[in-house]
């Protein structure tokens, strides 16, 4: 809910109010709406047996989903021209889901941990010291994931690398 949360806010932070109201619509209604709908059912049908999708195996079928999501609404934001700063936020998401995925057959690396420094190199390009404050708050996100005992350690460092790697690379392409 992070990653949501930080594009209203910077939406109606840089945009005027009509383009930020549709493009927080988007993100809402064409992107996480059908996530999140897809985990309530799948989990209440006993298809996945959480909400987060904590099985390695049941989440190649939500990574499946969730990168048809994201493609869709990347092909839509570049076919529509969209700023350039929208479309290589959602199309570097994309590839950060893409590579989880592959990841996953091998380790399942946490997406909390991934997704939340992702956001932080997200932020940087608006407010550095926030960006860094954030980044130091995903360190809170791994504590309470190895607490939950939902990853182990090694899938906390995958994740890790996995979101610097694709954080990175987003700051050198915008």
């Amino acid at each position: 809910m992070t990653i949501p949360a930080f594009s209203i806010i910077a939406f109606f932070k840089y945009e005027d109010f009509k383009s930020a109201l549709l493009h927080s619509s988007f993100i809402l209604i064409g992107i996480c709406f059908p996530l999140i709908l897809k985990m309530y059912l799948n989990s209440k049908d006993g298809t996945y047996t959480n909400f987060n999708v904590s099985n390695q195996k049941q989440r190649q079928s939500w990574y499946i989903y969730a990168t048809f999501i994201l493609l869709v609404a990347t092909i839509i934001l570049f076919v529509t021209d969209q700023s350039r700063t929208f479309r290589f936020s959602v199309l570097f998401s994309l590839i950060l889901l893409v590579s989880s995925q592959v990841m996953n057959y091998i380790i399942k690396s946490s997406l909390h941990v991934s997704l939340n420094i992702f956001l932080s190199f997200l932020i940087i390009p608006m407010n550095l010291m926030i960006g860094i404050a954030f980044f130091v708050f995903t360190i809170l996100i791994a504590w309470a994931r190895l607490t939950l005992k939902s990853h182990t350690f090694k899938e906390i460092i995958a994740g890790s690398i996995m979101g610097l790697t694709i954080g990175v690379l987003y700051l050198y392409f915008i």
